[in-house]
């Protein structure tokens, strides 16, 4: 199989989780050179990815695992990642015009003041944002595995997952350095399945963990009224 066969292996995975309702029917898959990797956007109602990344580090990937990336992307897109993302970006357009003026016109003590007041605020705003984020990545995790073990008979999503991350770490920690400089190291390599940032992303542990977390409280849970924030996965 070539490069441009399992990219169009790609495409019909893609429009299989569509016809069995797991990604939205009026949701593209973009190729996007802008993408460093794959990425849920739902402001453009798509899942980006670039082409080299995926023929770098997901070529030859079983079936599940492709399905397992393009549903943790669709999580992304259900949990409104794009508007999350752009927060900090407000914020900072908020908050400047506030405080440049003591920063002119304040003496000494004033800006000294303002100065603290915002980089306290800053930080505190920086960490809701941190945990927020690091939320969405374990929702995107569990929609994705919820979807695998109900729709694909996979009974230990956790490992899926846990063998698609490894794999990804040490594909890019083998990279020549000027493929490292250009894809900026694996906590940007990835930003759709690591988020870039060490302060929000999860450990690849953690992330396993509360997988196989989830699936085993639901198992208990069976024939029980579902958590408020658990996704609703037809079942086949």
């Amino acid at each position: 199989m070539d490069k441009a066969d399992d990219d169009s292996r790609l495409h019909r995975i893609f429009r299989e989780l569509q016809g069995k309702g797991l990604i939205g029917r009026e949701r593209r898959l973009v190729q996007c050179p802008f993408t460093p990797s794959a990425r849920g956007c739902p402001a453009l109602n798509c899942i980006r990815y670039r082409r080299a990344f995926y023929e770098r580090y997901l070529f030859g990937a079983s079936d599940d695992t492709l399905r397992f990336v393009l549903l943790h992307e669709e999580g992304h897109i259900r949990s409104g990642s794009s508007l999350l993302s752009a927060l900090p970006v407000l914020l900072a357009l908020m908050l400047l015009p506030a405080v440049l003026p003591f920063l002119q016109a304040g003496g000494p003590l004033v800006r000294f003041a303002s100065i603290a007041l915002l980089a306290v605020t800053v930080f505190s705003i920086y960490r809701i944002y941190c945990r927020r984020m690091c939320d969405e990545e374990f929702a995107a995790d569990r929609y994705a595995a919820e979807a695998m073990r109900r729709c694909y008979g996979v009974k230990d999503p956790g490992s899926l997952l846990q063998n698609l991350l490894t794999g990804l770490r040490v594909e890019a920690s083998a990279e020549p350095a000027p493929h490292r400089r250009t894809y900026g190291g694996l906590s940007r390599v990835i930003p759709g399945l690591f988020r870039p940032g060490p302060d929000y992303r999860p450990s690849i542990a953690d992330r396993v963990q509360k997988i196989r977390a989830g699936v085993s409280a639901d198992r208990l849970s069976s024939g029980r009224m579902r958590a408020p924030d658990t996704p609703v996965i037809p079942r086949e």
